[in-house]
């Protein structure tokens, strides 16, 4: 027993040896590195300091940590709206002669614009919450007894968990599935009644306006909070408008789909993939695909590629690394790649990609302003507690829809 507690007290030692003043954006990712120094007091400056010291740090994290951001273009700097511009080059070359002799309509822009809006994330911190409750389990035996002994500072572990939270919600919820809040959104009516789908914002009594999905059809009376079930909270989603606004815009404009049928097993999900990638045209096959789908059609296609590769393994180690799945039948120039993002959805969304720097798309992309003011973290100590609040600027768009295949699964 002796050797044990000798053992954990090097090991504590040599963990707190091993950390560096000027490692503190590390406590984001793991918190548990740091120990206090200056006592076991819970302090509720502490989650202000650190907030105010290291909120760059916080909010590179929470953006650039989203799944959906190692899967796309990322594009920082955008102060309210840029134009993703293209240019198209007709075709125009001729033999020479001495007479200049253009063609009308050679050069042609097209405009697509990305623009941003801004969301926030407010929260109530109650550091007696961390002191009595949830940071108790990780205080050492004697601790109130001894005062020498020193609690794990629970200020990087707050704002982990807040960066962790806030990114799965953006990620899961926005990204792909926001909406034009604008546009389609009534406020609640007692008359009622709803369809599936329909949009409403609706204030529960004592609370803030919400923005609510109706997913079972109401009838007169039946609001988010009498009928709950009926109701799907979709404020977050209210943010900014998410890539599938995108695709259904272009779909419903004449955008020609993909006919991949419905992936139920691994040899409908490899002749799917293998489809997404073959209506492309020659130019962008040769710069290769990326193939954005969900876990559900990623393990399909895996359950496919297992009778193909029983026998042989393909040289595609690098693309392994990235998390890429090849795609047989495409000479190692298409890749599928499970996204989060995508929620529920079963949409197949390809696009060239970039292989050497991650494996990510070059057409959809995400925009976000990491070096403005608007993007940052404020903390107001009250009385008892702290009011905490995160704001951070976020925006989604395609390039081009030239250079984009969707699958007709939706």
């Amino acid at each position: 027993m002796k050797k044990l507690i000798a053992f954990s007290y090097l090991l504590l030692v040599a963990t707190v040896c091993v950390v560096s003043a000027n490692a503190l954006p590390l406590f984001i990712v793991n918190p548990w590195l740091n120990f206090s120094v200056l006592g076991n007091a819970v302090d509720v400056a502490a989650i202000t300091a650190f907030a105010d010291e290291h909120k760059r740090d916080i909010i590179n994290t929470l953006i650039n940590d989203m799944d959906i951001a190692k899967d796309i273009t990322v594009i920082p700097n955008v102060k309210n709206k840029v134009q993703l511009t293209k240019l198209t080059v007709a075709d125009g070359a001729r033999p020479y002669s001495s007479t200049h002799e253009p063609k009308s309509g050679a050069l042609v822009f097209s405009d697509r614009e990305l623009s941003t809006s801004i969301g926030k994330r407010d929260l109530l911190i109650d550091h007696r919450d961390f002191k009595a409750k949830h940071l108790a389990w990780r205080t050492r035996p004697g601790n109130n007894a001894n005062k020498n002994f020193n609690d794990m500072e629970f200020a990087p572990f707050t704002w982990m968990k807040i960066s962790e939270g806030v990114k799965r919600e953006l990620n899961d919820q926005v990204s792909y599935l926001g909406f034009d809040r604008t546009s389609g959104v009534t406020a609640w009516a007692a008359s009622g009644p709803y369809a599936v789908g329909n949009r409403v914002t609706f204030t529960p009594a004592g609370g803030v306006l919400e923005w609510f999905e109706c997913v079972t059809i109401t009838l007169a009376g039946e609001s988010p909070t009498t009928h709950p079930a009926k109701w799907l909270n979709v404020t977050a989603r209210a943010i900014v408008p998410g890539l599938k606004v995108y695709v259904d815009a272009a779909i419903a404009g004449g955008f020609t789909v993909s006919t991949t049928g419905a992936i139920t097993d691994g040899a409908t999900a490899r002749a799917a993939f293998k489809k997404m990638y073959r209506d492309f045209t020659a130019a962008y096959k040769n710069q290769m695909v990326i193939i954005h789908a969900s876990y559900t059609d990623c393990e399909f296609l895996l359950d496919g590629m297992e009778t193909v590769t029983q026998y042989t393994t393909p040289d595609v180690a690098n693309a392994v690394k990235m998390g890429l799945i090849p795609i047989f039948g495409t000479n190692n120039r298409a890749f599928a790649k499970p996204a989060t993002w995508l929620g529920t959805s079963r949409r197949l969304i390809a696009e060239p990609m970039e292989m050497n720097q991650g494996g990510y798309g070059l057409n959809l992309v995400m925009g976000t302003d990491l070096l403005s003011d608007v993007t940052d973290i404020n903390v107001i100590e009250d009385v008892h507690t702290l009011k905490a609040g995160l704001v951070f600027d976020l925006g989604f768009q395609i390039q081009d829809l030239a250079a984009l295949r969707l699958g007709n699964q939706a």
